[in-house]
């Protein structure tokens, strides 16, 4: 027995003589720069330059104060884009506007904080067939507005697009003054020949041309509306993949990551050394008048 008992306890101290300790860094993903920037094609660019961390719902992210972005077009050097404050906000702006096919890198420096850059090319704007509304009046207060929209593929390219509906509302106030908003709408999506329909309802609707690469697919739009409304917008939006992958992936989720049930949604990130977007858009708005 203390011939046993002797084994059992030189087999465990040879056991713990060789444990050793290890420690394993874990990534700090708070404390990183952020930059964003959708670059819409014929239009100023505008970034802006702020801290990772975990949203609150109540706090704007904090923003790197003296950060110095700068511009690049086909590899060379434009400009550095001016800093502006707006609505309590700082913003870089540029005096350059993107062109279709152009490739653009845009970098950001600021003092403790390694450089972060991103690129993307700018895609081209949609080609656009028919775009039409119908309106169906529920009551005095209510209507149901069916917008009709077809594109043209362009076979050569991988396409991606975005769609959008806002309700306008303009008005003269006692002084003369003019007003006009843009109210955001959430919609039902069908092509009949592409079986696609839901009826759930959404305020973005994000599609890649997989299924109908060089066709002219009619989507169907239907919206509940107030019942007095006058004029929609339809914004029908080229995406480049960066930018599909970002704003398809941020719309999910916000719209998942809310449900305790879902799987959670990772957003896309195309900066090195930091986190953000520098995405290529095309976007252009369509006047439908009742």
């Amino acid at each position: 027995m203390h011939a046993r008992h002797l084994l059992i306890i030189l087999i465990t101290l040879t056991i713990t003589g060789c444990e050793k300790i290890y420690d394993i860094p874990i990534p700090e993903e708070s404390n990183k720069m952020v930059l964003n920037l959708i670059m819409n094609k014929d239009s100023i660019m505008m970034a802006r330059v702020t801290l990772s961390g975990r949203m609150n719902g109540l706090q704007d992210m904090q923003e790197i104060p003296n950060a110095k972005v700068r511009l690049f077009e086909n590899g060379t050097f434009k400009e550095t884009l001016e800093p502006f404050n707006s609505s309590f906000r700082t913003y870089y702006r540029s005096n350059t506007v993107p062109r279709a096919g152009a490739t653009y890198r845009v970098t950001a420096a600021a003092p403790g904080y390694p450089e972060v850059s991103g690129s993307d090319q700018i895609p081209d704007t949609v080609q656009v067939g028919e775009i039409k509304m119908t309106v169906a009046q529920i009551n005095s207060w209510q209507a149901k507005a069916t917008v009709s929209v077809q594109l043209h593929d362009d076979p050569a390219v991988q396409n991606y697009y975005r769609v959008r509906l806002y309700l306008i509302r303009e008005w003269v106030d006692a002084n003369g003054n003019g007003g006009r908003q843009k109210i955001e709408q959430y919609f039902e999506v069908e092509e009949a020949n592409l079986s696609l329909f839901t009826d759930a309802t959404s305020n973005n609707f994000f599609t890649t041309d997989a299924l109908f690469n060089g066709r002219s697919p009619r989507f169907i739009f239907r919206a509940n509306t107030d019942g007095a409304f006058k004029k929609m917008l339809v914004e029908i939006t080229s995406l480049s993949q960066n930018s599909y992958n970002y704003l398809n992936s941020t719309f999910m989720a916000q719209e998942k990551n809310e449900d305790g049930f879902s799987e959670k949604v990772i957003v896309f990130n195309n900066i090195q050394n930091g986190f953000g977007i520098v995405g290529g858009v095309a976007q252009r708005e369509y006047l439908l008048v009742r």
